[in-house]
């Protein structure tokens, strides 16, 4: 009965994410996160947890191609959907799901994005860490695998999705992993297509998550947030914006007094227009995988849509 109560409950939750503009929805139990620090799973978050809920918006897929691409030149399409729309879409829809976990007498913990430490937090080592892993939870969840770039690539749609993750005490039935072909062939686009040189060609680091290893290239953090997170780089996007200002990083180790006075320099350069730019990630978008090359996406999203609606 028990087992019975949760399955319905489980396709309650799937059906609301859905209804909640969600492509994604899987469900991962504890032991898959034992592989990042423990103030990142899902126990830290909830005392009491069980499992964590991984939900996903896809990108509309025309404007992640052609962001800056087209004669418009434009990253403002992508600036507003994705870090407005998307980004109100998935908080919405893990707060929603939160909600109903809690109208049937279950614990939840909505989780944010793109939220960061600067520095090194009590016992977490290094720079720009996150409280809880969106992506191990993803890959937990069965979405899809960590490419060598270390972001999430489905086989659905490459890297071109959002996720967050919601934490809950519900003893949810956990999806498998993804077992399909290998969504990461070791193209090394990711590398080249990075002007901050940030991505390293031949060091690694190594992620279990449930039983499985993931290799993923070593990044200089902080050269990747002098772009994505400062936009510093006007080649990465600011540009064509109209803000040709590109403020070079030291060479070697980079630190937040250079950020600090790179901005400085930035805004007395660029004005008014410094505060409205946007960096594309170009790592994540020239990240295709193999049997999604050349393919029409949308085409292909769109049959397999009508397929699993009988249409």
């Amino acid at each position: 009965m028990k087992d019975q109560l949760m399955d319905s409950l489980k396709s309650e939750l799937g059906e609301l994410a859905r209804n909640s503009c969600m492509d994604f929805f899987g469900v991962a139990p504890l032991e898959r996160f034992n592989g990042v620090h423990y103030r990142m799973r899902p126990q830290a978050h909830l005392e009491s947890a069980k499992c964590a809920i991984s939900i996903g918006i896809r990108y509309p897929l025309a404007m992640y191609e052609n962001a800056g691409k087209s004669k418009a030149e434009s990253y403002m399409s992508m600036d507003m959907y994705e870090n407005n729309a998307m980004h109100s879409a998935s908080l919405t829809a893990a707060m929603d799901i939160s909600r109903r976990l809690e109208d049937r007498g279950w614990k939840a913990v909505p989780i944010t994005i793109k939220m960061f430490r600067v520095k090194p937090y009590k016992d977490i080592p290094g720079f720009w860490t996150q409280d809880f892993r969106n992506d191990v939870a993803a890959v937990a969840a069965g979405h899809g695998e960590l490419g060598l770039n270390g972001a999430v690539i489905s086989p659905d749609y490459g890297t071109r999705q959002l996720f967050t993750s919601i934490v809950t005490d519900a003893p949810l039935e956990a999806d498998p992993l993804y077992s399909g072909p290998s969504l990461c062939d070791s193209c090394m686009k990711c590398v080249s297509a990075c002007k901050m040189n940030a991505i390293s060609s031949d060091s690694y680091e190594e992620i279990e998550i449930g039983g499985r290893k993931f290799k993923t290239l070593r990044k200089d953090v902080w050269r990747c947030m002098w772009s994505k997170k400062f936009m510093l780089n006007a080649e990465m996007g600011p540009k064509l914006h109209g803000l040709d200002v590109s403020i070079a990083p030291p060479d070697g180790e980079i630190t937040e007094d250079d950020v600090k006075k790179a901005l400085s320099e930035k805004g007395a350069k660029g004005g008014l227009q410094t505060w409205y730019t946007y960096s594309m990630r170009e790592c994540e978008r020239e990240c295709v995988p193999p049997h999604l090359r050349g393919q029409d996406i949308v085409k292909r999203h769109s049959e397999k849509r009508k397929k699993s609606q009988g249409g």
